[in-house]
């Protein structure tokens, strides 16, 4: 037999030791963890039964005398009651005695009985559902919707005949108070007890929202009080405007009492003999899970419908309507439609307007940003191709001017070249026309085959000389043949020496220095280091350059340094000459080293600007390449082929 007595409830909620209603913590742990281990526990069943069935079964039909498997005994999960515990008025005493009624029905069946408050049964039941609950018609509206929870049954006491129109609140003030009715307390400070949820503050929210007020506004300054009595003095004493006092508590309260209070806008109902200013609604509610046998659901029926044992405190009859309770809720934007409407992605948008508009608004601005930046950067674009166009354009003048200087620079050159071979070229023809004029007559064709060649020979130097100096203003590609570089500075400096005997030229060229290269333009590049130094060191007395050749220490490259003892130049100013139209000279126009570095680059080379260590500057052409004696030999015997 169970032992009823267990189960019933003390005034503070608490109960004897034997109970499950009231389970403690560790109790309700050690519960989920049952649970948890039970239905794993059949899941791995239902899996080894699937799979018997599939693997064994077909096996042991070709035996020819099949065993029947062994009985096996199966446990099932109890039956699982939960209570909303309540801490005043009738229902401490009705809802656990219901509870007893409920296990008695059960019989030998397993039964688990908890007891949660308000937060902790949302909290619960958002994870678990268990196959009976007790609780306000707030809740089991809301389990009724979204959990597809059956109303099995509601409780009607005995102040009144409808189990529909029992729980209402009833909203008082002081008697002083010139508050004329339920408008005027918006924004005022309220009473409200703070066990109360449906009963009393609920049905005043509802019936607020009813008369177009939003919940927010009209309760933004409510005050919780554990007790009427509590909360009767504060408004007596004039702390609070107004007090909401659930339905019938008001006819409970001391006349004495009453004669200070003043009901706001009351009403009354045929279905009930209390005062109310709200619309009433259902109070208790029992609903059974979907999962509860039909025959189960009968046995909880017969057990508490019209139980005579609860007379005291009323009687549990057919299930009121609960579309009146939820559309409540929905109106006021009670929080329990939030725990457990299932998301929508209207609701999902609306909850999240406010970040998802920041979040807009920041990609407006990256996307205004953006078009701006867009803006500037193809207007800035736009400048610098103008720019990119200005300096190609000053960088083919200035190449202009670099190809048209070379005739200038090369005129001294090109004049002491081609005097050699128009020398040779006039010294034969005067001899030819003299040994015609004056001698027999006849030349000889001996005399033609020895002259004529040398005549030929003289004109092509001269083309070539010509063809270089219109090669290099053209920038064609140079003909490289193996030059020797020391031979070459050889000839330059005693050409360089024989005009300006007044500088004294120091030489030190390493012997074998071979590169491929146009002995004509590296003479030319030669020729204006020498020069850019004699104009350097003009007016100093015992002006000297001394002129080197060394294999560099980059493989493959010849060094050619000339350095003077001028004045010399600044760090700052030697950094400009190394930018094309900048000089040290005062009517120069910095081409000079321009067309150096066209040559030493033509040659696959590079030139450095350094000072000298003592005084003046070093000018450093890196020259390339260096050509072995077994390469230079290989070329002179396929050139003699």
């Amino acid at each position: 037999m169970v032992d009823k007595t267990c189960l019933r409830f003390s005034i503070e909620g608490s109960c004897c030791k034997k109970t499950r209603g009231q389970g403690t913590i560790i109790s309700k742990i050690l519960g989920m963890l049952k649970r948890s281990l039970l239905e794993h526990l059949a899941l791995q069943t239902y899996c080894f039964i699937f799979l018997t069935i599939l693997f064994v079964f077909p096996a042991s039909c070709s035996l020819a005398t099949p065993s029947a498997p062994p009985a096996r005994s199966q446990q099932f999960p109890p039956i699982e009651i939960y209570l909303e515990r309540t801490q005043g008025g009738n229902s401490q005493f009705y809802i656990p005695e219901s509870a007893n009624l409920l296990v008695g029905s059960l019989g030998d069946q397993n039964w688990e009985v908890l007891s949660y408050d308000r937060p902790e049964l949302v909290s619960v039941l958002r994870h678990n559902a268990p196959d009976f609950i007790f609780t306000n018609s707030d809740l089991g509206a809301v389990l009724q919707r979204y959990l597809h929870y059956k109303h099995l049954l509601s409780f009607k006491n005995r102040v009144s005949n409808d189990a529909g129109k029992l729980s209402g609140s009833l909203i008082v003030i002081s008697k002083n108070s010139d508050i004329q009715n339920l408008d005027e307390l918006a924004g005022k400070k309220i009473g409200r007890l703070t066990t109360s949820s449906m009963a009393g503050w609920k049905t005043a929210v509802g019936e607020v929202t009813a008369r177009g007020h939003s919940t927010q506004a009209f309760f933004r300054r409510v005050q919780s009080f554990p007790d009427n009595e509590e909360m009767i003095n504060a408004l007596i004493k004039g702390d609070i405007s107004a007090a909401i006092l659930q339905g019938c508590h008001y006819e409970r309260l001391p006349q004495k009492l009453r004669e200070e209070l003043k009901p706001l806008e009351p009403r009354e109902f045929t279905e009930t003999r209390c005062l109310s200013t709200s619309e009433l609604y259902p109070a208790w509610s029992l609903l059974v899970s979907p999962k509860v046998p039909e025959a189960m659901q009968q046995k909880a029926l017969a057990a508490l419908k019209n139980e005579r044992a609860l007379s005291e405190f009323g009687e549990w009859t057919n299930p009121a309507p609960l579309r009146d309770v939820y559309a409540l809720l929905k109106r006021s934007d009670d929080e329990l439609i939030e725990e457990f409407e299932p998301e929508t992605w209207t609701n999902l948008v609306w909850k999240v307007r406010y970040p998802t508009l920041f979040v807009l608004l920041i990609l407006f601005g990256l996307f205004i940003h953006d078009r701006l930046v867009v803006k500037e950067v193809a207007k800035q674009t736009a400048l610098v191709r103008e720019s990119l166009r200005k300096q190609w354009a000053i960088e083919k003048k200035m190449e202009a001017w670099e190809r048209a200087s070379i005739v200038s620079i090369m005129s001294s050159m090109v004049a002491h070249e081609l005097k050699q071979p128009l020398t040779v070229i006039e010294n034969y023809t005067q001899s030819l026309i003299s040994r015609q004029k004056y001698g027999s007559g006849v030349i000889s064709e001996e005399m033609l085959s020895f002259v004529l060649p040398k005549i030929e020979k003289s004109v092509l130097k001269a083309i070539d000389i010509i063809d270089h100096v219109q090669g290099f203003s053209k920038n064609r590609p140079l003909v490289l043949r193996p030059t020797d570089i020391s031979k070459l500075l050889s000839k330059v400096t005693a050409d360089f020496q024989a005009k300006n005997p007044e500088i004294k030229l120091q030489k030190n060229f390493a012997q074998g220095l071979v590169i491929d290269g146009d002995e004509f333009e590296l003479s030319i590049a030669f020729l204006n280091i020498l020069k850019n130094a004699a104009q350097a060191m003009k007016g100093q007395e015992a002006p000297e350059i001394e002129v080197s050749s060394a294999p560099a220490k980059e493989e493959g490259f010849v060094r050619v340094s000339i350095t003077d003892n001028g004045p010399g130049l600044k760090p700052e100013e030697i950094e400009n000459l190394r930018n094309p139209l900048q000089t040290s000279k005062a009517d120069g126009l910095g081409l000079g080293l321009s067309i150096v570095r066209a040559i030493a680059e033509r040659h696959r080379g590079s030139v450095r600007i350094e000072a000298g260590q003592t005084k003046g500057l070093s000018i450093i052409l890196l020259l390339g390449r260096h050509i072995e004696c077994e390469e230079l030999s290989s070329k002179e015997e396929k050139s003699e082929n």
